[in-house]
């Protein structure tokens, strides 16, 4: 695997979520996009790192509109990050496990209800869960049940089958055509809350970071130290980082300070 060296600067804080899995076609991207989206919006500073060789992830960032919340890829110098989102790409996890574990604070893998993609989860996971790397240091790992239509055989043969793989479920994500049409305008559902659609997929975006929150080490939530002239995410935001993160609290606009980011509508 050819993976992209994270050499932005980095905070304290900073943390890096690798979304990755050896199956394609699984959402990789589209969940890597929408988490950074989901972070932007509550004024996190967030890159994207694209390892697919694909590039849709950078295609993303650069079609992203210029009044939606930051979102670059981590090689493009931006200062200090308090997240990176690694849309990650394996092809061998046996003999590539100790590169994806040095690159990652902790692992999120999506996967569909098919067949033949739980069987090719249940690889993978087994395969980086097993080997020496891991092992040695192991890393939190969670599933993202991704475009499961809920009350299905599909659903629940997917929900049975991670119970014995005895991995949690981070979060369950709907089959909505609403993640496709966001994604070729350069937005994440997060940009999209005058859409009710949209309204109704952040719940589950809610649920996803505040479950990753609760695996990161605590040192994320000591306060970082002030750059001269700068004042602390606790002042401008008027909570903690990691209480702001987990609440979903937006910023100024949520502490009824300067007005928030507008929305953004997709395209007829």
């Amino acid at each position: 695997m050819k993976t992209q060296t994270v050499e932005t600067p980095r905070s304290e804080q900073c943390y890096r979520i690798l979304v990755v899995n050896a199956k394609g076609g699984c959402g990789k991207t589209t969940v890597a996009t929408n988490l950074c989206a989901a972070y932007a919006a509550r004024g996190v500073a967030v890159a994207l790192v694209d390892n697919d060789g694909q590039g849709s992830g950078a295609h993303w960032t650069a079609q992203r509109p210029a009044d939606a919340p930051l979102v670059e890829l981590a090689s493009s110098g931006r200062p200090a990050l308090d997240r990176i989102i690694i849309d990650g790409l394996v092809h061998d996890p046996e003999r590539e496990a100790g590169e994806l574990v040095a690159m990652a604070d902790l692992i999120l893998v999506p996967m569909l209800p098919s067949a033949i993609d739980i069987r090719a989860g249940e690889r993978f996971i087994t395969a980086l869960m097993t080997r020496p790397e891991f092992r040695a240091a192991p890393l939190p790992v969670g599933v993202i049940a991704n475009r499961v239509q809920h009350n299905t055989p599909a659903q629940a043969h997917l929900m049975h089958f991670l119970g014995c793989l005895n991995v949690p479920v981070a979060v369950t994500l709907r089959d909505s055509p609403l993640y496709g049409e966001a994604m070729g305008a350069g937005l994440g559902v997060a940009d999209l809350f005058d859409v009710r659609a949209a309204r109704k997929e952040m719940t589950a975006w809610r649920a996803l970071i505040h479950w990753v929150e609760a695996q990161l080490p605590s040192r994320a939530a000591q306060p970082r130290p002030l750059a001269a002239g700068r004042p602390s995410r606790e002042a401008r935001h008027g909570m903690p980082e990691r209480a702001r993160l987990v609440s979903g609290g937006q910023g100024p606009a949520a502490a009824g300070g300067s007005k928030g980011p507008q929305p953004h509508r997709l395209s007829a």
